[in-house]
């Protein structure tokens, strides 16, 4: 039999009494309030995980609450009282630093492992798994949002549309089955002499061509092999991924809660996204084995790819293509992948 004293409180009562605890080796305690004798069973009652150097706490069925500074005696019989084991290995591990430290940098490791590597893997499910009128939601949200920046205007020079949507049908047609049915592909050209060169795609399809793109390609093929890179980021959902990924945890939970407008209001974020290249590098480099595979197929071939690339990041030029290989580190690892197509 093990005794402590300490101080109770009665069901919604503040009064405190000064009380006794006697514990058996069976788990079975005695609590004395005053002149009164009250025996509890093992599972009547519960003792609180020690926290720190504060009382310690023992829960009784009837609302008795039992608060007690004697830490050792209580120590002595919690092998034998009423405590959860899980309670047990957290008082355990809390006893001794360096398994407490060990489980914060392991719950740190989870966290980051899981933002590096689940939240992606999570963005690549739930963004197939939206239907396509949210897609076609956030591309008009987002192209309002677009026209709304004031550096968007309707083209409407003839020539440039005809050079255009004759590439863009073309590329079409050489993705054939490859093309996912619920896209809706639409070619819309805009007149953005502030943005310059540019070719984007939102979800639904949609796919943003500048005047200053069309007329800086010099061949029909490097529009085609764009407008291929840019059906990938469609097929592949790299636009509602990179909001899925952006948003993190809390914007997947509510989505898997079929809460979509979360995520239709972050759709004014994607033409800034899309038109300042901040794709991850992982997907642009799949958007670009994407086309360059279907460019290889079609007769064409990655040069074209490749020089879209050089060209519409190609800052002045005045400069060599040593130099810009040198102030664009990415595009050279971009060409190399697609050399890597060119010689299978």
């Amino acid at each position: 039999m093990i005794e402590f004293c300490g101080i109770a409180y009665r069901r919604s009562s503040s009064r405190s009494f000064d009380a006794k605890v006697r514990v058996s080796e069976r788990g079975e305690v005695i609590l004395a309030i005053e002149d009164e004798l009250i025996e509890y069973s093992k599972s009547e009652y519960e003792v609180e995980p020690k926290l720190g150097v504060a009382s310690r706490v023992i829960r009784f069925a009837d609302g008795v609450r039992f608060e007690t500074d004697d830490h050792a005696a209580l120590g002595r019989c919690e092998a034998f009282v009423s405590q959860s084991r899980l309670m047990r290995l957290v008082d355990w591990m809390e006893s001794r630093w360096l398994v407490a430290l060990g489980s914060l940098v392991g719950v740190f490791a989870f966290t980051f492992l899981f933002l590096t590597y689940g939240v992606p893997v999570l963005a690549k499910y739930v963004a197939f798994e939206v239907p396509q009128s949210i897609r076609r939601t956030i591309t008009e949200s987002s192209i309002d949002a677009m026209e709304a920046y004031g550096s968007f205007e309707e083209s409407y020079s003839m020539k440039v549309h005809r050079k255009a949507e004759g590439a863009f049908e073309r590329a079409l047609g050489l993705l054939g089955e490859e093309r996912r049915e619920e896209f809706e592909y639409e070619l819309r050209i805009y007149d953005a002499p502030e943005v310059g060169p540019n070719a984007f795609a939102l979800p639904s399809g949609v796919v943003i061509a500048t005047e200053d793109f069309v007329e800086l390609c010099e061949t029909e093929e490097q529009m085609v092999a764009v407008f291929l890179h840019e059906f990938a980021h469609v097929e592949l959902q790299h636009g509602v991924r990179s909001l899925i990924q952006d948003g993190g945890v809390f914007l997947i939970a509510s989505l898997a809660l079929g809460d979509l407008s979360s995520l239709g209001g972050m759709a004014a974020s994607l033409p800034a996204l899309a038109i300042e290249s901040r794709y991850s590098r992982s997907f642009e480099t799949e958007a670009d084995l994407f086309s360059g595979r279907i460019l290889e197929k079609g007769g064409i071939g990655v040069e074209a790819m490749k020089e879209a690339l050089v060209l519409l990041h190609m800052d002045t030029v005045e400069i060599g293509f040593t130099q810009f290989l040198s102030t664009h580190p990415d595009i050279e690892e971009r060409l190399e992948a697609l050399d890597g197509l060119g010689e299978d």
